[in-house]
């Protein structure tokens, strides 16, 4: 059973290890939170899925407290009843709020844990779910030293099969785009990130004006037509920009892309990485901080350069897109050390980890 969800970087490394798992055999049940989000990325996965109540528990006191907890509650009850009849041999936990009701029902239910954690600081939940654990596999060794008494083993973010297949040609051909250009993929997450999109609206006077310049826009669904119509107001429209709210085939965007602007969560990091792209990271400013360590631990490599969201406005974010569109040998080194840090054997070497416990 892989239990994780509630957002798409806790979902996308399960299903990643469920891909192997599935490809070798091996009887499977992913379990989600109860969303229209995890729904719809599960049924693309043609995997066999679950779905459990569970709610986010608020940073610090809040009254939004009381329905996170009757949410666990209800996703803990229903979580006993699924292990009770698919009773699996293992568990594996990739984070966030739909795995903390299974991994909680495992133990109490003595069943053997395998927890990941995505971030090179690890939030509550995985503090808390990777005690008693049987291993807590790690995207970033940094994290380790924040878990003292657990086994841990770096292995690096689980990807997709999709993603680690897509090719060039095919992201060209899915999006429309010109052989002959520099290719930047924006994109804020599943969800979208506000401050990146008026950034990349700011600065694209300036990308524009760059004769070989196209841009691939990720805006999210929620701010999606209101971006769509300042860019249009600005002159920008293929071959030069193409603003899409979703993609489902990532990898095809990742693989075409010469340079990726993102947030720096762990598998937005992972999949960037996996395909040895270059990254500028704007890493998410909230939530306790996680991506701030992700996106230092990745800086440090010599794979990304890293722009807080305080820092970040039109002209900044110009500033570093066009002078490493201006520096190939940077690029080229950002690209090298990206190929280092990547681990797309992960979701393999998980998947041999859990045939064996």
């Amino acid at each position: 059973m892989l239990a994780g969800g509630g957002t798409a970087g806790h979902l996308f490394p399960a299903i990643a290890v469920g891909e192997q798992l599935a490809d070798a055999g091996v009887a499977i049940l992913m379990v989600a939170a109860s969303s229209d989000r995890d729904n719809t990325i599960l049924a693309q996965s043609n995997l066999p899925a679950a779905f459990i109540c569970a709610r986010p528990f608020p940073y610090g006191l809040s009254w939004q407290i009381v329905p996170s907890v009757a949410g666990l509650l209800c996703g803990l009850i229903q979580a006993i009843g699924l292990l009770r009849r698919f009773r699996p041999t293992v568990v594996f936990g990739t984070g966030g709020y739909a795995a903390a009701p299974v991994m909680v029902a495992a133990r109490l239910l003595g069943i053997p844990r395998v927890v990941h954690i995505g971030d090179a600081y690890p939030d509550r939940t995985g503090r808390l779910l990777s005690r008693g654990a049987q291993l807590v596999t790690l995207a970033f060794a940094a994290a380790a030293e924040y878990l003292p008494g657990r086994r841990t083993q770096h292995i690096g973010t689980p990807v997709r099969k999709q993603v680690l297949a897509a090719s060039r040609a095919e992201g060209q051909e899915l999006l429309g785009l010109a052989l002959d250009r520099f290719t930047v993929l924006v994109t804020g997450g599943s969800q979208g990130a506000g401050s990146i999109n008026e950034a990349l609206l700011a600065a694209l006077p300036t990308l524009l004006a760059e004769s070989d310049f196209q841009i691939i826009h990720l805006t999210g669904k929620r701010n999606h037509e209101a971006v769509k119509t300042q860019a249009e107001a600005l002159g920008a429209a293929p071959p030069a920009y193409h603003c899409l709210a979703y993609l489902e085939q990532m990898g095809a965007a990742l693989a075409a892309a010469d340079l990726v602007v993102s947030r720096a969560g762990s598998s937005s990091i992972g999949e960037a990485t996996a395909l040895g792209k270059p990254l500028v990271l704007v890493p998410y400013p909230y939530a306790a901080g996680h991506q701030k360590y992700n996106a230092a631990a990745v800086q440090e490599a010599g794979a990304a350069m890293v722009i807080p969201d305080e820092q970040l406005s039109g002209s900044r974010l110009a500033e570093v897109v066009v002078g490493l569109r201006r520096d190939e040998q940077w690029r080229v080194e950002m690209a090298e050390a990206s190929a280092a840090w990547g681990r797309p054997e992960a979701a393999q070497d998980i998947a041999r980890i859990l045939l064996e416990v």
